[in-house]
């Protein structure tokens, strides 16, 4: 599979043409939560974001989250706004490019040109015109993507790893000057949403209608919540579904495993409660991705987990499913960005640096670009003293757990029909979920050991 980043390795095994098991692994060990501890409490969104270069006000923003409960900081109206707007334009550009980039062009035939060779004639169903109308909005797509960034400076400075978002509101200032320039960004960004993506993806799922279906998951759905208003509703609401049955989210329930992952070994732990002590040696480990779980069950997140949590109508909880819900949330998003702006007030404190104490504990959790993101800080002395991250990724694509029990992921591909060299249909599935996994990802013949053919 390509078009994924960081080291991703999935192992299949076939009968019959049909996926009978699976394992998906994150290859590379990086270490932040190691890095950050003794570091300033009040650097984490900078040192943070560095997790990621497509996602970095993700994990700016949760770190501020987190600080601030420690530290007991208050958040100004308009910093709390900035933020929002940040976010978005952030998570906006995210999912454009996860939808034109990493997910289409496995649905329809590009130019015989890079980036579209090599690539599998398997399974093409749009005419040679439609190919050619996507190829065009494949190319647009960037242009939007990258007018997302612009909004995203417009308030974070920079794009990605921007200086925006800071423990105790935001870093810029609000004037007439930047809501129009971000008002006119979003407005150029609605009107591709609407006259050409989504019309793109219903054509997709009119074409390819199995996939609404193919590639679901185990039927849990978590989301936290995310983008609040100065009287304290969200964008996206809180809760937990599992085997149908709803409730509230305590983050009480989030605990990791790492039986089959390369760490020393311990039972599942709330995440304040245990560290990250890597050991390539474990027997059992095949993987770098912890097991995180809530009340002891895998639960998917991202933009259909969202939709079901918010009660907001899907097509489908598989594949196109989860694009469809994505493509959805699209539009939300950059809607929602209008009433904020207008809520705005130029002129008024948008940072507040002011601390009740200088150590204590603290929570950052937020919905971004591909699910439920947490952050737990432990500070003492403004210095951080204890950290632990459980991204989205790791929720819906962590190692298997000491029962054995599969990740959403893995139980995705399950009975999944295999009828192309390169597993097409599996890379259809995995995309689907917006991995934060590698750029390239080597597919291995268990019984050969050899690297097969890379699509990129």
């Amino acid at each position: 599979m390509s078009r994924i980043h960081n080291p991703m390795l999935l192992e299949a095994w076939l009968e019959n043409g049909e996926i009978k098991d699976a394992y998906i692994s994150d290859t590379l060990y990086r270490g932040f939560e190691q890095i950050l501890i003794g570091r300033s409490a009040l650097d984490m969104p900078y040192y943070t974001q560095r997790v990621c270069g497509i996602c970095s006000s993700a994990h700016a923003i949760t770190s501020a989250l987190a600080v601030e409960q420690a530290l007991g900081m208050h958040i100004p109206t308009n910093g709390l706004l900035i933020r929002n707007l940040i976010l978005v334009s952030d998570l906006i550009q995210n999912h454009l490019r996860h939808i034109y980039l990493y997910t289409l062009p496995d649905y329809f035939r590009g130019p015989d040109i890079a980036p579209f060779i090599p690539h599998s004639e398997f399974d093409l169903r749009l005419s040679t015109k439609e190919n050619t109308t996507l190829t065009e909005h494949y190319f647009k797509s960037f242009e939007i993507a990258r007018i997302a960034h612009s909004a995203f400076a417009v308030f974070g400075g920079k794009a990605p790893h921007g200086h925006g978002i800071v423990p105790g509101g935001a870093s810029m200032e609000v004037n007439v000057d930047n809501v129009s320039r971000y008002r006119g960004y979003m407005m150029e960004i609605l009107g591709f949403i609407d006259d050409v993506l989504i019309p793109d993806i219903t054509l997709i799922k009119e074409r390819y209608p199995e996939y609404i279906i193919l590639g679901q998951g185990v039927g849990n759905y978590l989301s936290v919540g995310g983008f609040p208003s100065p009287e304290g509703s969200t964008l996206f609401s809180q809760g937990v579904i599992l085997q149908g049955k709803r409730e509230n989210f305590n983050e009480k329930h989030v605990t990791e495993d790492v039986t089959n992952a390369w760490y020393k070994p311990h039972g599942p732990l709330h995440p304040m409660e245990e560290d990250t002590v890597p050991d390539r040696s474990q027997a059992k480990g095949y993987t770098w991705v912890k097991s995180p779980r809530y009340r002891g069950q895998p639960v998917e997140v991202g933009p259909l987990a969202r939709a079901i949590v918010n009660k907001e109508e899907i097509i489908g909880t598989g594949t196109l499913g989860r694009i469809w819900a994505r493509a959805l949330e699209l539009k939300k998003l950059a809607k929602a960005t209008l009433e904020w702006l207008n809520r705005l007030e130029p002129g008024a404190e948008t940072l507040n640096l002011k601390m009740e104490q200088d150590s204590g504990v603290g929570i950052g959790l937020h919905e971004v670009m591909r699910g439920t993101l947490g952050h737990w800080v432990s500070v003492k002395n403004k210095r951080v003293k204890h950290y632990q991250i459980v991204t989205p990724s790791a929720l819906n694509f962590g190692a298997r757990d000491a029962t054995g029990t599969r990740s959403v992921g893995e139980s995705s591909l399950l009975g999944l029909k295999i009828g192309s060299e390169d597993l097409k249909e599996a890379g259809r599935v995995i995309r689907a979920f917006d991995p934060c996994f590698s750029c390239s990802v080597h597919i291995i013949d268990g019984e050969q050991i050899r690297t097969l053919k890379i699509r990129v």
